[in-house]
């Protein structure tokens, strides 16, 4: 069904399946947030759906539904035509509701960043998740295998065979076997094992152990993302891919199948396709990009224009004390600016700078138009992923009308 001519008792019956209001959604948000919603919050939010966008209180956290379905078929069609699969990263949005509306446009999965996101998406119906970063600890391994007691197709990375061990020691204790994938270093220097052949010898200890069995290979260039210009990314990222490819190589020559191999992100995603060795890549905000992604520049220009901007941040003019100042009520707490500083969607001749925790300052240059107190400021966050976990609720517009308010259930887990 075309959420485009819903009608508002259409978004509330339909909430369950991953579209709707906060008050339909409520019993699992409740389940999966850490930060449980009171009714009289839920009932606030829901009665804005149908509600033009200028009612909403600011600051707010806006999708553009139009150009967020198009960047998800862009992203789909993409990875469609070059025969690869593409798994999202849910640190991106943290909500079950989005990860389903991508399943629904041929996402295979999500990825989480950490243990406490992966709970989130699994309580709130997505079966294959994998944790991209190692679970460590006998508590967390417990709570990883609580989430396997829900599905099976859980699955975590490891770059030790200490982690290994303790992982299996534990599953095999409840009788299961862990899907995991080697970690393996591409450049980034953060998680996985430098050389491919530490990665063959963690594959042989996998083999060994009864409680884990070995899926793949995670190989992330998460430091090529962003590199500009496209020539420079591609380059740098090749030279990444080549190191994924070869441990893929090691590992199956000394006879391990190495069904699994995920690399890349949205920066990449059209570089990491081209390889065949390569199964899945790890997009995530392509959705939503922000002001720094779309500098980065593509293929054919200075821009990074095949995803649009669909992630905004709603703000109103709360004093105006001269004629080259204004100021917002978006501060360091509505508006994250550690890649780059947000853009002002629509107006020219200004500049955001945070004026402390509750209040951005506009520095008004040679404004494209007036601006007066009580009138609302559009802005592209700098970056999307630590803007969203500024937030308990996406508002979905379409036309300048509230389609949706999600709940973002995994908004602080960083646990």
């Amino acid at each position: 069904m075309s959420t485009k001519h819903w009608t508002r008792r259409d978004f509330v019956k339909q909430s369950t399946l991953a579209v709707g209001t906060v008050g339909a959604v409520a019993q699992a948000s409740a389940l999966t947030s850490n930060r449980p919603m009171t009714k009289e919050l839920m009932k606030t939010y829901e009665g804005f759906v149908g509600q033009p966008l200028s009612e909403i209180p600011t600051p707010a956290l806006l999708i553009d539904l139009d150009i967020f379905e198009r960047n998800m078929a862009t992203m789909r069609d993409a990875c469609k035509a070059r025969g690869h699969l593409y798994r999202p990263h849910g640190k991106a949005h943290k909500s079950p509701i989005i990860a389903k509306r991508q399943i629904e446009y041929g996402a295979h999965g999500q990825c989480a960043a950490k243990l406490g996101e992966a709970e989130v998406l699994v309580r709130g119906g997505i079966s294959d998740v994998l944790i991209t970063a190692p679970v460590v600890g006998r508590r967390k391994i417990e709570r990883l295998l609580s989430l396997y007691e829900i599905t099976p197709e859980i699955k975590v990375v490891v770059d030790s065979a200490q982690n290994i061990s303790d992982l299996s020691t534990a599953a095999a204790a409840q009788k299961r076997k862990l899907k995991v994938l080697i970690d393996v270093n591409v450049g980034q220097n953060r998680t996985g094992v430098d050389h491919p052949e530490e990665a063959a010898e963690l594959a042989r200890h996998i083999s060994r152990q009864s409680g884990v069995e070995l899926a793949g290979i995670q190989a992330y260039g998460g430091n090529n993302q962003h590199i500009s210009p496209f020539e420079k990314r591609k380059a740098i990222e090749s030279l990444s891919l080549e190191r994924a490819v070869n441990a893929r190589r090691v590992v199956e020559k000394a006879g391990f199948p190495v069904g699994i191999l995920s690399v890349g992100g949205t920066g990449t995603y059209n570089i990491d396709t081209e390889i065949p060795e390569v199964t899945e890549i790890q997009p995530g905000s392509f959705i939503f990009m922000d002001a720094h992604y779309s500098s980065i520049g593509g293929p054919n220009n200075t821009q990074f224009s095949e995803f649009g901007n669909s992630l905004s941040v709603y703000t109103t003019i709360i004093s105006h004390p001269s004629k080259d100042r204004a100021i917002t009520d978006g501060g360091n707490k509505a508006l994250s600016t550690d890649e780059s500083m947000p853009v002002p969607k629509g107006l020219t001749g200004i500049e955001y700078r945070p004026g402390g925790d509750e209040y951005g300052i506009l520095s008004l240059k040679q404004p494209n138009r007036e601006l007066n107190v009580g009138d609302k400021v559009d802005f592209i966050p700098g970056h999307c992923d630590t803007t969203v976990n500024l937030y308990d609720f996406f508002f979905g517009v379409r036309k300048g009308v509230v389609e949706a308010v999600w709940p973002i259930e995994g908004r602080g887990r960083t646990d």
